[in-house]
């Protein structure tokens, strides 16, 4: 055992003769994150006495702004963060927090957080350690683990997922890598706010590589769909898409920041030529109207008056319309399409192929028959206890969505037709997919195209475990590159002129 005098020596190297241990040592700098190779976040981060700022940007939308108060042996004990969206500007939401005793502070979704996670470790000088974990936005701690291979090589472990962290000899990260999320995380010594900038989840890109304007389109029965409809730079009529939500109420691009795969979608089909206009759903966001009463026939009555409106707009080819459903969207494209000749092309994104109460048991059966606690008797009990509690009080909208057979309108669907599937998805069987495509060949449409992405869930994320239990904690938020691409490429395919 080393003495007291031994360990103020060791303490003295590591800390850099500081006098605060860590990475308040490190040299101030920009942590990138990467996503299948697309650059998803940057966290810049300074280090002063006793004190780390760290703000993160988000898919150039969602703001983490953050100070962390030190103590002398790099734990955190005090936290004050605000969070934003870009164009929000006065909206943060701001929240200061004791974080407790012996804890750093801890997020996935904050890079230097894993350097803390190392830094610590080595103040701690054991080959592996469990390090708590505080959270900044709620009373919550979790154990990270870290295990030293090397004196610069590190395993992070949280949630069952492992990052291997590379660091210099001080501690202080130099870049870390997720591999089966496809996330690589890189330090650079300089990086300009200007080189990733600010985008507001409704405004065109800040390349302005296309328009983006909201618009307001009445309906029939006197409510207003608010939406924003982008377009692409060109004098000739172009192609287009509507984008069709899940179940669930969801505002224009199916999720808040940094989740917006709305977004990602009309970002990449419209750099491609394709104008897309995404909408708030009936009584969401800007849109008026009841959703609490709305049925799936309401859904679709909307969509129609989506495309009909989008089919007058002047610069649209009112003849190459096409429909991409997301989650339940993946029904009602098919549903409009069914009655609607004229609909060019149908994408469906993770669409159900299967009757509405086998899909819910489907999601009901799927985190019960993964839980290790439970045995085979008691699995078959919680799977009816829990099928049970989820069919009470459901409203018109899942009542109708539950009566639905989605194969007898695919069968119905002749125009070109894009099933994409992710083959971690645990909310809607696997099997969908083909039975989906099989149903609209049975009819005699020829142009039906199956795709299936791996380690890819519900979400449209890289997301090997695929529960939705999950989503909130997954480690990135942008669309599978993948997927988006296969999206585009078949689009552009079928709506040539």
């Amino acid at each position: 055992m080393k003495g007291p005098c031994v360990v103020a020596a060791v303490a003295s190297v590591m800390f850099g003769g500081s006098g605060t241990a860590g990475a308040a040592s490190c040299a101030p700098g920009a942590f990138l994150t990467f996503e299948q190779g697309k650059l998803a976040a940057v966290d810049w981060i300074e280090y002063g006495a006793g004190r780390i700022h760290t703000k993160v940007i988000e898919n150039q939308s969602h703001i983490v702004d953050a100070t962390i108060d030190l103590r002398p042996d790099g734990t955190a004990s005090h936290s004050s963060v605000s969070v934003s969206a870009a164009g929000d500007d006065g909206m943060a939401m701001a929240q200061a927090r004791d974080l407790g005793e012996g804890a750093i502070y801890w997020s996935p979704r904050i890079a230097s957080a894993l350097e803390q996670a190392v830094t610590r470790a080595r103040v701690m000088n054991v080959p592996s350690a469990k390090i708590p974990g505080a959270s900044l936005y709620r009373e919550m701690r979790d154990d990270i683990g870290v295990d030293r291979v090397d004196a610069v090589d590190w395993v992070v472990q949280y949630a069952g997922r492992k990052y291997l962290v590379l660091s210099d000899e001080q501690g202080c990260m130099l870049s870390a890598t997720l591999p089966e999320y496809g996330l690589a995380i890189e330090r650079r010594a300089e990086f300009a706010p200007a080189q990733y900038p600010l985008w507001a989840p409704y405004a065109p890109p800040p390349d302005r590589a296309y328009s983006a304007a909201d618009v307001a389109i009445r309906a029939p029965k006197g409510h207003v769909l608010a939406g924003t409809l982008t377009r692409p730079s060109a004098k000739q009529a172009v192609p287009a898409a509507v984008l069709i939500t899940g179940l669930s109420p969801h505002e224009r691009n199916n999720g808040d920041a940094p989740w917006m795969p709305f977004r990602d979608i009309a970002d990449a089909l419209t750099r491609a030529g394709i104008a897309v206009l995404r909408v708030d759903d009936r009584g969401v966001g800007q849109s008026t109207g009841d959703h609490k009463t709305m049925t799936i026939a309401d859904k679709v009555d909307d969509v129609r008056t989506e495309v009909a409106w989008l089919r007058a707009q002047p610069g649209i080819d009112a003849k190459r319309i096409e429909l991409v459903g997301y989650s339940e969207g993946g029904l009602i494209a098919p549903m409009v399409a069914a009655a609607d000749a004229s609909i060019a092309a149908v994408v469906t994104l993770a669409g159900p192929g299967v009757p509405g109460m086998e899909l819910a048991r489907y999601q009901v059966e799927q985190p019960i028959l993964r839980d290790p606690s439970l045995g085979e008797a008691q699995r078959q009990q919680e799977i009816e206890k829990q099928f049970k509690e989820a069919l009470t009080d459901l409203s018109p909208h899942e009542q109708t969505f539950l009566a639905v057979d989605p194969l007898e309108y695919d069968r119905r669907v002749h125009c070109p037709a894009l099933v994409v599937q992710g083959a971690a998805d645990a909310h809607v069987p696997l099997r969908s997919a083909e039975r989906l495509a099989e149903a609209m060949r049975g009819s005699g449409n020829r142009d039906v195209t199956v795709r299936i992405f791996p380690g890819v869930s519900h979400s449209l994320l890289p997301d090997p475990s695929g529960l939705s239990s999950g989503w909130a904690g997954l480690p990135g938020f942008l669309t599978a590159p993948a997927l988006l691409a296969e999206v585009v490429a078949w689009s552009v395919a079928r709506l040539a002129s």
